[in-house]
């Protein structure tokens, strides 16, 4: 990574291995976006990064322990490291999710990942 601005044109984004588009990535942070269909019966996960994202449209949950957030458009969340989590997609969601420190190559606050 150079000290200078960068641009990611979005053709050029790297498909991940859980559906996720692996967008920019510096030296403390990564974002990427998520445009998931239906998910449903996913086991928790913990990751070793920490997850903000924000809903650009659909709907999902967020569930941890006894705890589960219903997520609209416009809503955002966090996941701190280490806390054990899943999704829920009933229909379609689209999202984007920076990561400190950046997770490459690893599913994003877990959409897809089991």
């Amino acid at each position: 990574m150079a000290d200078k601005i960068e641009k990611l044109n979005a053709e050029d984004a790297t498909p991940g291995s859980h559906g996720e588009a692996q967008m920019m990535a510096g030296a403390g942070m990564a974002l990427r976006e998520w445009n998931e269909g239906k998910t449903t019966g996913k086991d928790d996960h913990a990751q070793d990064y920490e997850t903000l994202g924000y809903v650009i449209a659909g709907e999902a949950k967020l569930c941890s322990g006894d705890e589960t957030l219903h997520l609209t458009q416009g809503d955002s969340w966090r996941v701190p490291k280490g806390v054990m989590h899943h999704y829920e997609v009933e229909e379609s969601f689209r999202a984007v999710e920076v990561t400190s420190p950046p997770a490459r190559g690893q599913a994003l606050g877990g959409m897809s990942a089991s």
